[in-house]
């Protein structure tokens, strides 16, 4: 048995890890069944959701917000976005600029299958990393020495 050199009854030492563990498991069981705002915006970014509305909110922060307006965000963005694609045809950023004109309401259309929002959604990465990036075509036209360069999404450009 290993002696302490304060003086530690490691007995004692391994009881508290073993409930520091269990509070830490307890935590991230109830934690990962949650998403945050900052998640869920990041997700929209990431699919392609760029832009403000007339109001400069960022076009994700409004996809977002309205699906937490509705309680439902804790299904992720991505569910809704998925669906919204199946049910429409149309990209993530088109489907932002309806739920911002009023056109569109995800909570309202019909509701597929979770396999089938994540292949579409799969198809929309798929999409965007086909697709050079803005930082990578600026890098480019710079060494090209061109004055003006259009940047556009890595997905909808």
């Amino acid at each position: 048995m290993q002696k302490s050199k304060i003086g530690l009854d490691f007995e004692k030492v391994e009881h508290a890890r073993s409930v520091a563990r269990k509070i830490a498991d307890q935590v991230q069981d109830f934690v990962g069944n949650y998403t945050t705002v900052a998640v869920e915006r990041t997700i929209c970014r990431l699919l392609g959701i760029d832009g403000i509305d007339e109001n400069e909110v960022p076009l994700p922060n409004v996809v977002v917000d309205e699906l937490k307006s509705k309680g439902v965000l804790g299904q992720g963005v991505a569910y809704f976005l998925g669906n919204a694609i199946i049910e429409t045809g149309k990209t993530p950023q088109q489907i932002a600029e309806d739920i911002v004109a009023g056109k569109l309401d995800l909570t309202q259309l019909s509701m597929h299958k979770v396999e089938e929002t994540v292949k579409a959604i799969q198809r929309e990465c798929y999409a965007c990393t086909q697709q050079p990036s803005a930082s990578r075509e600026l890098h480019q036209d710079n060494r090209r020495g061109l004055e003006t360069v259009s940047l556009h999404h890595c997905c909808y450009g």
